[in-house]
């Protein structure tokens, strides 16, 4: 896909990623637990996590090069 080949593709990808990390939308918010007794801004984070990791292993793979493709 051409598109993961496109650095501006992935400034903005990882700029969502970092503004949505920053959790603005929850810091007045109420203490409250829910499953396993943890706050829900933990899933928030897990799954934001996953969502880095899943983007990181795309870059890697897809747009950074690597001298054994260049030795081709």
């Amino acid at each position: 896909m051409p598109i993961l080949k496109s650095s501006f593709f992935w400034f903005f990808c990882f700029t969502v990623i970092f503004l949505l990390s920053q959790d603005f939308w929850s810091w007045q918010q109420d203490i409250s637990f829910s499953l396993l007794h943890l706050p829900p801004w933990v899933f928030y984070f897990i799954a934001l996590q996953i969502i880095l990791a899943i983007a990181l292993l795309l870059f890697v793979l897809n747009f950074w090069e690597t001298s054994s493709k260049e030795d081709r």
